[in-house]
């Protein structure tokens, strides 16, 4: 187990065992297996484990266990005079379950035995909320991966939404039902456009090209709109007309520089502190649609910016054309701090990857061959999850969809990968990753 120095000084390591129940020939007993004996292995396997050993006792069983590892602290308070002191025990925190070696030691009150180990098996919790789904239910946009889509036909159509900060909307095709749902999805990524936040206006009329990508592990598909234009494959320019629609603070085209006081990468947006007010202005609202780097940039508390700022159709204050200062555009790299820590190549196995997200996690084979700050970081980043999610979290690298070498490769939980190592502001994580 992981612990630091203060840790040991302070603090004793308990051990807690599940009970095991065995069932035998001659009926039912149970047995309280006390831990203290254990070995563990060196590498983490699950957050929790579920064991499985069978039973030494009379007769034949099985028996279920689960070890995991507490650190605590024996909290003191004296009783008065001539009486002993009260004493208790207080968790610290809760370290990563490892799976069990060796045999637990004790008696059984009845017929079933001791656990001699645990096979670790990850039991995955029920998230909060969580509704049945009913049989045949299709999530609205999914359609059936077999679907047959025409990719080649140009079709025609008007933009019926487009939200520009989460960079997504719909058409709605002049052919009827040329789609099943009627409209058609369509990502910035594939709007035909030099603009340096492509989108569409709500009204337009475009063309384009249908493409179906298959989801969900190759059961399902989404079919969504490619190559999109304007009638007659025109592209899309729309940064000009909607620069002259805004109302400037000062003059056009001045720019400003500041620091970056709150940002959410989930919602796009946040707030920049200037370093010297304007017209009494001390801060404004800085969004993701507006950062120059070509993608969603997650801007770090303290980075140093530079922007232009205008008025709002509700007369606030925000910053536009996003950069470091000096004007060099935001690459995701320096927002997110990435050090990429030499050419040596690690193991490990996938535990989980969200295709929706584009992110996912990797338990590497032998944690402590890491370097030091990637392992330091780790132990940081599943600190901070387990204090937020009061759960039990593993050390181990995260890793991004651009971190795949190949983009179309599929890892799922158990895959087998090989990679690279960095760290950033605030994980340890893995790159270059590809098929081990």
């Amino acid at each position: 187990f992981w612990l630091k120095r203060s840790d040991r000084q302070r603090c004793t390591l308990s051990l807690i065992t599940d009970e095991a129940m065995g069932w035998g020939g001659r009926g039912r007993g149970a047995q309280q297996a006390k831990g203290g004996a254990a070995k563990f292995s060196a590498q983490p396997r699950a957050a929790i484990t579920k064991g499985a050993g069978k039973s030494a006792s009379k007769g034949t069983g099985k028996g279920a266990g689960r070890v995991q590892a507490q650190i605590v602290k024996t909290v003191g308070k004296s009783a008065g005079k001539g009486r002993a002191p009260v004493m208790k025990q207080q968790v610290v925190k809760t370290v990563a379950t490892r799976p069990a070696k060796g045999k637990a030691a004790g008696k059984g009150k009845g017929k079933g035995g001791t656990i001699k180990k645990a096979a670790g098996k990850v039991l995955k919790p029920v998230k909060k909320g969580a509704t049945k789904k009913v049989a045949g239910a299709a999530k609205p946009g999914f359609h059936d991966s077999g679907v047959e889509v025409d990719e080649v036909e140009r079709y025609s159509g008007e933009c019926v939404h487009f939200d520009k900060r989460r960079g997504f909307g719909f058409i709605q095709p002049d052919v009827e039902g040329l789609v099943p749902d009627g409209k058609v999805m369509v990502h910035w990524a594939e709007i035909t456009s030099s603009d340096k936040w492509p989108c569409l206006q709500k009204g337009s009329a475009v063309e384009f090209n249908l493409k179906k990508v298959v989801v969900k592990s190759g059961s399902a598909a989404i079919i969504r709109a490619a190559g999109v234009t304007l009638p007659g494959g025109e592209a899309v320019a729309l940064d000009g007309e909607l620069e002259e629609k805004r109302e400037p603070v000062g003059n056009r085209g001045d720019r400003y520089s500041g620091t970056i006081k709150f940002y959410d990468t989930k919602k796009g947006f946040g707030y920049v502190s200037l370093d010297t007010p304007v017209a009494g202005i001390e801060e404004a609202k800085v969004s993701r649609e507006e950062v120059l780097g070509g993608e969603a940039i997650p801007l770090a508390q303290g980075m140093a910016i530079e922007f232009g700022l205008y008025k709002n159709k509700q007369e606030k204050v925000c910053t536009c054309d996003v950069t470091l200062p000096g004007g060099e555009t935001i690459s995701r790299d320096v927002a997110e701090g990435r050090q990429y820590l030499g050419n040596k190549r690690y193991t490990g196995t996938v535990q989980w990857f969200s295709v929706k997200n584009g992110i996912g996690f990797i338990i590497p084979d032998h944690f402590t061959s890491l370097p030091k700050v990637a392992q330091q970081k780790s132990t940081e980043a599943a600190q901070r999850a387990a204090d937020k999610t009061q759960q039990e979290v593993f050390e181990g690298l995260m890793f991004h969809r651009r971190d795949k070498t190949d983009p179309a490769a599929r890892f799922g939980e158990g895959s087998k990968v090989s990679f690279n190592v960095f760290v950033d502001n605030r994980n340890g994580g893995a790159t270059n990753v590809t098929e081990a």
